[in-house]
């Protein structure tokens, strides 16, 4: 058995590790000497084991799936060699993993000198990183290769992307500090963000994107032990962890107020390796930032609340760490997805666990939303049909199987569609007032359909969901939706019933057409 039990997870982030002289490969000849070596921020050492262990051909892949997520960086099978790496996602049993680059692209950061370069070698840095990481993925499918681009210069980098998703690339990484004279809202990046839009890709950001996180004289502290020394700065993990989400809130903020989502309604975005521990507050935040101070132009341009641009079009892997159970109580399923940060130390020997073990008490389909459901979202055509979850479902009833459906359930399968759709509808309608189903209420709602059907022992329970294909936390599932439903009724009652009459008015049609 594999890692994740041969269950449907995809996962949202993931790594190659690259050596001082990997970006170099993949530039041209008449700008490779201006393109420095890679700072491995001290781990160059570590790095060069590694590649003379592979060339002495002295690196073992264990057949132990759960020993993967024990060896990290460049130890770990397929930090490097894309060989390797198809062989350890086999153990693995990911549908898919998005990965990114960890040092070459950090150079093309404001912090790390690309305001300094000049543009001819900055963008023959941002093409030649997104060949090598296209090159990378190429050994298998599942391996979905994200392209940076820098914003320095707006035909520049639109040129780019356009390069990048033409070779391969899955998903385009910009930084959310910002580089250049432009904000990334600027108009200038509109044919950037229709372009991801036309393609299907999404826009992404990581971790690393943001800049110096935290300004070094907080290190200047006295307290010698909460340091952590490499050559490229001194660190305070505790205080790196709380400075990640200043950046990024400001980057998104940016986009929703200035109205790029609403320009742009398929444009998805990923926000990977920064945590999700800060999304509720910041949801609030954001509509009482244009509730309060808004001008009346800039609140006519966004018919929608902010916190609903976000909830639409951005999905968030939380650290396996962070209370996973408290942020959907608080803003629903729909927004969280899975990552390990595989091979980087930073993401634990044991995330899935951990997740597991938080979304254990969610229904099913709490559960799907944040191993696939929301990353399939996210991807769009940047997913290969073949490695979506949901095309199993989709396919599952075809129209010539709608006869059999209408004798199953004496309804047409047009009908079933129409019932989906209401409760999602219902889901989502609840979620925006946080209306919440128990587990009690739930367990009292499958008792009564029970009993509504003539299910009144386990026995008849468990041969009629065999008999049906479905699961019982399916059936939760759907309860789960009803008891919404209910809830959301009482609070919409009056609206409900205003609007009943012209419906009661609608379907007498119906029977001037049996007369």
């Amino acid at each position: 058995m594999n890692y994740v039990n041969g269950r449907n997870i995809h996962d949202a982030d993931s790594h190659l590790l690259e050596h001082p002289d990997w970006l170099r490969r993949y530039v041209s000849p008449a700008v490779r000497e201006r393109v420095p070596l890679l700072d491995l921020h001290g781990l160059e050492e570590e790095a060069a084991q590694a590649l003379l262990a592979q060339q002495a051909g002295q690196r073992q892949l264990s057949e132990d799936p759960d020993e993967l997520m024990t060896r990290k960086n460049w130890a770990a099978p397929g930090a490097f060699d894309p060989v390797e790496r198809s062989s350890a996602l086999n153990l693995l049993g990911f549908k898919s993993q998005l990965v990114f680059s960890t040092y070459s692209h950090l150079g093309m950061i404001d912090h790390g000198g690309a305001a300094t370069l000049d543009p001819e070698v900055l963008y023959e840095m941002v093409d030649g990183h997104n060949r090598g990481v296209v090159e990378f993925c190429a050994a298998d499918q599942r391996l979905l290769g994200v392209g940076f681009i820098a914003p320095h210069v707006p035909e520049r980098a639109i040129a780019s992307t356009r390069l990048a998703l033409d070779l391969g690339c899955a998903g385009i990484e910009l930084p959310s500090l910002p580089c250049g004279d432009y904000s990334l809202t600027h108009p200038a990046f509109d044919p950037l963000y229709d372009l991801l839009q036309e393609r299907g890709c999404p826009l992404l950001f990581h971790v690393g994107g943001g800049g110096r996180l935290v300004h070094p004289t907080f290190a200047a502290n006295g307290r010698a032990a909460e340091r952590v020394h490499n050559d490229r700065e001194t660190l305070i993990p505790s205080l790196t962890y709380i400075g990640i989400p200043a950046p990024l809130e400001m980057a998104l903020a940016a986009l929703i107020l200035d109205g790029v989502f609403e320009r742009f309604p398929r444009l998805r975005c990923g926000v990977i390796e920064q945590g999700a521990i800060w999304v509720p507050g910041f949801l609030r935040r954001l509509d009482a930032a244009l509730e309060e101070f808004g001008r009346p132009r800039q609140r006519a341009s966004l018919p929608l609340c902010p916190s609903e641009y976000f909830v639409r079009q951005i999905r968030v892997t939380p650290f396996p760490f962070e209370d996973i159970g408290w942020l959907i109580r608080e803003t629903g399923p729909d927004v969280y997805m899975f990552g390990t940060d595989y091979p980087h130390d930073e993401g634990g020997e044991t995330p899935l666990d951990l997740f597991d073990v938080a979304l254990e008490p969610m229904s099913i389909n709490v559960r799907e939303a944040v191993y696939w459901r929301n990353f399939e979202d996210l991807m769009g055509e940047g997913l290969p049909i073949e490695l979506r979850v949901e095309r199993v479902a989709e396919e599952t009833f075809a129209e010539d199987e709608d006869e059999e459906v209408l004798r199953l359930t004496g309804e047409s399968t047009a009908v079933h569609r129409k019932k989906v759709l209401l409760r999602l509808l219902v889901k989502e309608a609840a979620e925006r007032q946080g209306l919440m189903a128990s587990d009690e209420e739930v367990e009292e709602a499958v008792n009564e359909f029970r009993a509504n059907y003539g299910l009144y022992d386990v026995d008849d329970t468990v041969e009629w969901l065999d008999q049906a294909g479905i699961s019982y936390e399916s059936l939760c599932g759907v309860m789960r939706d009803s008891v919404l439903a209910d809830k959301l009724f009482v609070s919409l009652h009056e609206e409900v019933d205003r609007n009943l009459p012209e419906q009661i008015g609608v379907a007498t049609a119906r029977l001037r057409r049996q007369k």
